[in-house]
């Protein structure tokens, strides 16, 4: 935010406001481009005004100061027309890329509607105080004569600056305001672009300020004579903070844009480092915490070898004890099989794993005697699941 303090404040025409400020002594300096433009408020009965963005129309080169052409048209601007000699004005900026580049824009097509002659004054101004060996021509439309402003100072810089030549168009009425002009009546054509430019489009740059229907006019008539997008530099002229370009030159905007760019990393970065931190260690997740299907089968293999081992060697001919035999053995067989399969398909080593205590063998039933009874069942149920009666 700049401080600047008004030092003239005047009518061009019947609707257009020079506004004139320079900066204050403790400020820094304001440094801008031809055709970039600012945004000011001030106060109105002690109440601070909203922001609005107006061209500057002097050129860099006028250190210190800052000049606006304003059309009065409406509460803010008409409070402008009341602003006193050292009334203190805001600036932000400077902002926007509708922008002369000296170093680029060898030939330069200025299309000016009405008070959007305002960015290209500065152009103008730029290019004549620092005798410029670029080509500018400008196609300045107006609907009359009565409310142009700068046609004296724009003729002016037609006679000093070689490089310089303006045409104007006068809707309707008389048009001998721009006498010694070239000055044609009606509004822009094909036909008036032709003759400017001399039928030769390639190698210019055009800008194009004024109304929105007037825009959008002179961008089909250049698109259709073959002109590229990136040859047509627009500006959409509001006084308001809603001011459209087609091209980002400015250095604030890309300051902005860098910026916002490094934020969202630095946010990311941040998210990833804070992800990181929740995770457990790597040393953390050894083999022994990773599930292991071959030694679940070691495991539950030795279960059932114990249990084998385990059964009473009596001799019985019980049928119940010889069937409850056959099936643990049948049983401890396909497991066997089982393991082994799955030691030559993985053809890798199985990682020794801790048995589960085995259960307790089952108790050894008393001897047979003489009298032959048949023994009651006696069922035990290994940790691993198997169940088993004898």
């Amino acid at each position: 935010m700049y401080r600047f303090y008004v030092t003239e404040s005047r009518l061009l025409t019947a609707t257009t406001l020079l506004l004139t400020i320079k900066k204050g002594p403790s400020e820094k300096p304001f440094s801008f481009q031809p055709g970039q433009y600012a945004t000011i408020s001030f106060t109105v009965n002690g109440r601070p005004t909203p922001a609005r963005n107006f061209s500057i129309v002097n050129s860099p080169t006028e250190q210190g100061i800052l000049q606006f052409s304003i059309r009065v048209k409406g509460r803010f601007t008409n409070a402008l027309t009341n602003l006193k000699v050292d009334d203190e004005v805001k600036v932000q900026g400077p902002f926007g890329a509708f922008v002369f580049d000296s170093n680029r824009d060898d030939e330069t097509i200025m299309l000016a509607g009405g008070i959007g002659i305002a960015p290209f004054m500065s152009m103008i101004r730029f290019a004549s105080m620092t005798n410029l060996n670029n080509k500018l021509k400008l196609i300045y439309n107006n609907r009359n004569q009565i409310d142009v402003p700068f046609v004296d100072e724009i003729k002016d810089y037609a006679n000093s600056n070689p490089n310089f030549q303006p045409t104007f168009l006068v809707g309707e009425g008389p048009s001998d305001n721009f006498a010694g002009c070239n000055v044609k009546n009606g509004r822009i054509t094909p036909e008036v672009v032709d003759q400017v430019v001399k039928n030769n489009y390639a190698d210019k740059v055009f800008f194009i300020c004024g109304p929105p229907n007037f825009m959008n006019g002179m961008t089909e008539i250049l698109r259709n004579k073959g002109v590229s997008g990136e040859d047509i530099i627009t500006e959409a002229f509001s006084q308001n903070s809603k001011r459209q370009t087609s091209r980002i030159f400015s250095w604030p905007m890309n300051v902005y844009a860098l910026s916002a760019v490094g934020l969202s990393v630095t946010s990311a970065a941040v998210m990833v480092s804070d992800l990181i931190k929740t995770l457990p260690p790597a040393a953390t997740l050894s083999s022994s915490n990773i599930a292991n299907p071959l030694g679940f089968a070691n495991s539950r293999q030795n279960d059932l070898d114990e249990l084998v081992n385990g059964l009473p060697s009596v001799d019985t001919k019980d049928p119940v004890t010889d069937a409850v035999r056959a099936d643990v053995a049948k049983k401890a067989a396909a497991l066997t099989a089982s393991k082994n399969a799955s030691n030559v398909n993985t053809n890798s080593t199985t990682i020794a794993t801790p048995s589960p205590t085995p259960s307790s063998p089952a108790p050894t039933p008393a001897p047979a005697s003489a009298t032959v009874y048949k023994p009651v069942p006696v069922c035990t149920t290994s940790q691993s699941g198997v169940t088993t009666c004898v």
